[in-house]
């Protein structure tokens, strides 16, 4: 065969199933081409840099408003450089502040170092939606941290020989130059830093490959920061660390990889909006931070209105007292409106999509434009771990293990025994707020879905084809790039798909960072009130209301549940919302330090969709009568490991059978109400295994839902025991 040319990229059964109204919505490509993010990449095992967070116009964004002139909305960026020497702003000219964001490259073992400075501006605390909640009075003068989602690292707080921070959520960096914060006497969210705080995030060496992303997590102000642009991802090795080809097995080109990173944000065209305090006058141009589903209309009026990159604002003010009308509701990939994709590379390219919206989901695919049909992409990672599958994997088995985020559709008949992991064929991908996912992408036969040569003007359209999450939000149809096939050439290395080692089973062997020893853990006796579960024991989320009769009062409940599957008594917490003070769970490690692992029982109580995260690990979704012989088994089989670990899961709605649910509860249901049959809503069943020590959080990652209160905080702490699992066990206090 002859090798085809490399160059570089520099120059679901469905989720219909769990996300109500799944629907599907290209014309001529405009002229500017898909730009990759600007790389940092470490050195001799450090990246050492300088962020800064500050407010700047986004040159890549063009809005008029009515009766002006062309402009371009001023968002939040990163402003990133080496760090300089002593200083805490960037030499002249070595800066980069994109709004797309950039790239941190690490590899494992690489230790990760960032001084972040606040710059951002003050706030109109009439557009700060929780200014007025407990403990948040400050939030108008706009602090900000930094959280490294996905990455399995340790949530360390400073101590008096270390002052910097690990992935630790709980402080708040402030601006000065916006006045120093009001001392709070409740619900204070971690301690205060001025101007700014120093970062030291340690990779571990067992830390699986993938794409992983950075954003602020301020609770009250996480969606406003992110909805600015406040995002940017990181990479941990690389992807022909576990993509390889199967015509040659050789690792898959790097060179052919490509970072997609999906932004949105609202552009108001003036007057008043409707925020929680009341209508508040907004200037021509000015970004809605606390986005609106109701920004555009959810499908375009007829044939004639062509959304690419873009749908315009609507007027709801008869409805909820804002006029969108002459704004523009922008969605860009890294930073682009509707760019062009060339795919050249004879072998097809690897797509890291990620999904750094604040609140929207996005329902994806890949549209065939000559065929209009959705095109197969083969599934190679979730959430930055790449998928391992026996080859008796069921399509039924992947949707479940997928948490119904993808659309499965069978693959192109194939010779099995060239695989390590049976692959997934997918045609569509609902993407929740920080959901990663990364698929092999080609050109195939649009009859059989078979790889293939594509003709000369071979073309397709990446599309948000539109989604409604159950009673809530409606998030709109939009075209978000044009894709043009130009792979002319021989395939050198694959014929069917893509063969993956995946780390879902990596991270289970011994040696894996969810299996092996923590190294920095040594046996403590236990405090805090914390204990393990009892053998056969599992925990219970509850994701609700607080006040049934506010819709804006989102909160958790808990309670541990017995073998048998009762409340255990003096256990149980009403739904409510976040405290920081009260940690909700607190468990030790396994005894030797080695991770522990948990089932946790997640119960969704509302009509509208909730999405579940946990920061510092992974988790798998496991049904209770699966056969221990695949990755659904409650006991984890460690021959077969994770099937598809996941850090952020859909929940799907809850169903009221009687109607003051609806008519009075603001469309959710109490705990009462689900235990005696009145709400229908069956639980998703995890498995999450421990294995960083620390204080963090778990939450709903639709913003709106996480700043209204929908988190919880947990820690994890050593175990008491330094031997084996059987000695430990005949001590435990049951």
């Amino acid at each position: 065969m002859l090798v085809g040319h490399k160059p570089t990229l520099r120059s679901l059964t469905s989720a219909a199933a769990v996300l109500v109204g799944l629907a599907c919505a290209g014309t001529a490509a405009r002229a500017h081409d898909l730009v990759e993010p600007t790389v940092f990449r470490s050195k001799h095992g450090v990246l050492d840099l300088l962020m800064i967070a500050r407010a700047k116009p986004v040159s890549t964004i063009s809005y008029t408003p009515p009766g002006g002139s062309p402009m371009n909305p001023t968002g939040w960026v990163y402003e990133i450089c080496p760090r300089p020497a002593h200083d805490i702003k960037c030499p002249a000219g070595a800066a980069v502040s994109d709004y797309g964001g950039v790239r941190l490259a690490l590899q494992k073992g690489d230790t990760l170092k960032i001084r972040l400075v606040n710059q951002l501006p003050q706030l109109d605390p009439a557009k700060v939606n929780h200014n007025t909640d407990p403990g948040q009075a400050n939030l108008f003068r706009n602090p900000t941290n930094l959280h490294t989602h996905g990455l399995i690292v340790e949530p360390r707080a400073p101590t008096l020989s270390d002052q910097t921070f690990g992935d630790y959520v709980f402080v708040q960096i402030y601006n000065s130059a916006n006045g120093m914060p009001v001392p709070q006497t409740t619900h204070q969210h971690g301690s205060n830093k001025m101007n700014y705080a120093d970062y030291r995030i340690e990779i571990p060496r067992n830390h699986p490959s993938g794409q992983f992303w950075f954003h602020p997590h301020i609770h009250g102000l996480s969606l406003n920061q992110v909805s600015e642009g406040l995002a940017g991802i990181i990479s941990v090795g690389e992807v022909s660390d576990y993509a390889h080809g199967d015509a040659r097995d050789t690792p898959f080109s790097d060179a052919s990889v490509r970072h997609l990173v999906l932004k949105d944000m609202q552009v108001a065209p003036g007057g008043t909006v409707q925020f929680d305090s009341g209508p508040v006058a907004v200037q021509p141009g000015e970004v809605i931070n606390q986005q609106d589903p109701g920004f555009c209309a959810q499908f375009p009026a007829d044939s004639s209105e062509v959304r690419q990159g873009s749908c315009p604002g609507v007027d709801n003010s008869a409805d909820e007292g804002s006029n969108f009308a002459g704004g523009n509701w922008f969605f860009t990939v890294n930073g682009r409106t509707f760019p062009t994709i060339k795919v050249t590379d004879p072998d097809g390219e690897v797509w890291r999509l990620t999904n750094a919206s604040g609140s929207l989901s996005y329902n994806l695919q890949l549209t065939d434009d000559e065929a209009q049909k959705p095109m197969i992409m083969q599934l190679i990672s979730v959430d930055g771990v790449s998928v391992n599958l026996p080859q008796d994997t069921t399509m039924d088995t992947m949707v479940r293990l997928g948490g119904a985020r993808f659309r499965v559709v069978p693959c192109p008949p194939m010779p099995i025994s060239r695989f390590h992991s049976k692959p997934v064929c997918v045609t569509q991908m609902v993407m929740m707020p920080s959901s990663r996912a990364e698929v092999f992408v080609t050109y195939r036969d649009p009859a059989t879905g078979a790889i293939a040569s594509p003709g000369r003007s071979a073309s397709a359209t990446f599309k948000m084809a539109g989604l409604t999450m159950g009673s809530g939000d409606q998030w709109p149809a939009v075209d978000l790039a044009k894709v043009h096939f130009n792979q002319h050439g021989w395939r050198n290395h694959i014929s069917y798909a893509m063969d993956i080692r995946g780390d879902a089973l990596a991270t289970m062997q011994p040696s894996g960072i969810l299996d092996a020893k923590v190294p920095y853990a040594s046996a403590t006796p236990l405090r805090d009130g914390c204990r393990p579960l009892p053998p056969g024991h599992r925990r219970r989320i509850f994701f609700g209301l607080a006040d049934l009769n506010d819709d804006g009062t989102f909160g958790l409940g808990y309670e541990e549940v017995d073998q048998n599957g009762n409340p255990v008594p003096g256990t149980q917490l009403p739904v409510s919302q976040f405290d920081p003070a009260q940690n909700i769970v607190c468990l030790p490690l396994a005894a030797g330090q080695r991770p522990v692992h948990e089932t946790w029982e997640l119960v969704q109580l509302s009509t509208e969709n909730h999405n579940f995260h946990i920061h510092q690990t992974r988790f798998r979704t496991i049904n209770t009568k699966a056969a221990e012989n695949t990755p659904l088994s409650v006991s984890l089989n460690r021959s077969i490991g994770g099937g598809m670990l996941q850090d952020n899961v859909p929940l799907g709605v809850a169903t009221p059978n009687v109607p003051e649910v609806m008519d009075a509860q603001n469309g959710v249901c109490s705990i009462e109400q689900w235990r005696s049959g009145q709400c229908t809503s069956k639980p998703v069943v995890v498995d999450i295994p421990f294995s960083q020590v620390g204080e963090f959080v778990y939450h709903c990652h639709i913003l709106e839902h996480e700043d209204g209160g929908m988190m919880a905080k947990i820690k994890v702490v050593p175990s008491p025991y330094g031997g084996s699992a059987w000695e430990a066990m005949n001590q435990m206090p049951w």
